[in-house]
């Protein structure tokens, strides 16, 4: 499984530091060595941290030629889609 946790860290001070939220993307164990398929869970919002905000799925994954933040990409484009506008 991989975690993602976004803090927000207010001047640097990590003494004051709290968590906007986490995603968990975990391997369904249905891929092959060369390509994997993951299920994908954000929450979001201190302290409702847990709950879950979106579910998606990322099938087809290519392990070998991508790296983590590839993954990371496509978990979110998998739940939010693009809702910045390609901003």
């Amino acid at each position: 499984m991989l975690r993602i946790t976004i803090e927000l860290v207010p001047y640097g001070d990590e003494s004051r530091k709290r968590v906007l939220g986490i995603g968990e993307i975990t391997n369904d164990a249905m891929g092959t060595h060369t390509t994997g398929n993951y299920h994908v869970r954000l929450s979001k919002w201190a302290p409702k941290t847990g709950q879950t905000w979106r579910r998606g799925t990322v099938t087809n994954f290519k392990r070998k030629a991508h790296g983590p933040w590839d993954l990371v990409y496509l978990a979110l484009a998998a739940c939010v889609g693009d809702r910045n506008g390609g901003a």
